[in-house]
Parts: C-alpha cells; structure tokens; sequence
C-alpha cells in the first residue's frame, strides 16, 4: 500500500503540474485575441470565479490520479491488460491504442455528459462545472469528484478488454486536458478559412454554448454526434462563422 500511496502521489504532482500549464498557457493565449472573437461579449470570469474553477480542478486531480494510480498497480502485478515494455506490441500499437481511446472518448463522454445532465445527476454532480457560465481556462478540470471518476471510466474498463501502455493512457488524458483548456478557452481561435472543417469540431463556440444555455453541444472533441442526435445549439454554426471571421492576431 506504501508503493501505491508513492504512485498517487507523484502522478498527483505531475496532474497539478500538467493543469497548472495547460490553464496558464490558455490564459497566455486568450490575451493575444482580439476582444472581438470574445464568444459571450461583456462578460469576463471574476477573481473569485477564477479561484472556485482552479481549487475545483486540483480537487479533481485527487481521484484521477488515485484511479490512475490504481491501473498501474494492477498492472504491474498482472491482473489488468497493462504492459509496460514498448517493444512488446510495438510503436504501431501505441499510437493505435491513443487512437482507439480517443475514439472511445468521444463517444463515452458524449452519453456520460447527457447523463449528467439529468435532474438528479446534474443537482448533485455536474452542477459544480456549470457554476461558470462563461467558463476561463481554469474550468479545464472544474468537475464534482464523481465526475471525475466518472469521465476515465472507460479507461479503467479499457485496461481490462485491451493491451495498453502507461504512456499511452497518459497521453490520451494529456490530449483531452489541452483540448478541454481550448473548449473554455472564451474566445474563438478557428481561422476563417477552416470553417468547413472547423464546424464538426468541438470548439470553444460550441462549447461556451454548452455553459451559457446546459442543454445542448454535449460533444468532447467534435458535433457529430450532436449533429447525430440533435443536441446542436442552433445557433452554434452562426456564431463559429462570425467569431472565426474576425483577425486573429
């Protein structure tokens, strides 16, 4: 239990650190944007909201990295589909293995956030992460710690069907966190000439949405599945048009 106590506690530190980065670089990004790509205009996230979505955040790194933790314990001692020598299904299979678990993702993240969604869930759970209306990139990580839990539930079932590599479930996490800080990042960074593309991607329009109206664009990485099931903002495709039209720098 000592052993497992040591692994929480540095990948606790090397979460925070990851966080800590990825918010303050959101932060460096969003002041090299004109006021004009700003999504919700006249509206700018106070100190005291900024500090409720960094302590909710670090909060929530506790139990990722707690279950995180957990997986590579039971790897180690061989009771979960974990690997820990790259060679062992090659360079091919890590990049796959990213691939299968972004896809995974998408889909899982899509349900789970509906479900979320429901009176009772939302009252006890995902009410905590919609405090921010008009979120900043601190909100990247601000989840109740159920929802945490909740959001790499598929890993956890994952690591028992499929082989993966620590560094494989570590960089799925790290690609989710930096597309979450550009989901909330408040301002649109799509170049106008990407719209076409750009529209089938969860960006932060699509995901400012999300916080300003809750029932609608429930996607992770892109509007499929929205496009799919019909929880697209209506006016989400209009707005992307006009904030990506403006200059960027």
């Amino acid at each position: 239990m000592a052993t497992l106590a040591s692994i929480v506690i540095v990948y606790f530190l090397i979460f925070t650190l990851r966080y800590l980065i990825l918010s303050f670089g959101g932060f460096g990004l969003i002041s090299l944007l004109p006021e004009a790509r700003k999504i919700q205009m006249g509206k700018k996230g106070g100190r005291s909201q900024k500090i409720k979505e960094l302590k909710h955040s670090l909060i929530a790194s506790i139990p990722t990295s707690i279950v995180f933790s957990f997986l590579i314990f039971l790897g180690y001692y061989g009771l979960n589909k974990l690997y820990f020598d790259l060679t062992e299904y090659g360079y091919l299979w890590l990049i796959g293995q990213i691939l299968v678990l972004l896809l995974l993702t998408e889909i899982s993240f899509y349900f789970v956030h509906r479900a979320m969604h429901s009176k009772t869930l939302f009252r006890h759970t995902h009410k905590l992460h919609h405090l921010s209306t008009d979120p900043t990139p601190f909100a990247l990580n601000s989840v109740h710690t159920f929802e945490a839990i909740m959001d790499i539930g598929f890993i956890v079932i994952a690591s028992f069907l499929i082989p993966l590599h620590p560094l494989g479930l570590f960089s799925t996490i790290t690609i989710a966190l930096i597309w979450s800080t550009i989901a909330h990042l408040g301002y649109e960074i799509l170049p106008k000439r990407l719209y076409f593309i750009g529209k089938y991607l969860n960006l932060p329009t699509y995901h400012n949405h999300h916080h300003k109206t809750f029932n609608y664009n429930f996607g992770y990485y892109t509007t499929i599945l929205d496009r799919v099931f019909g929880t697209l903002h209506p006016d989400s495709d209009k707005t992307l048009k006009e904030k990506s039209s403006y200059q960027i720098l």
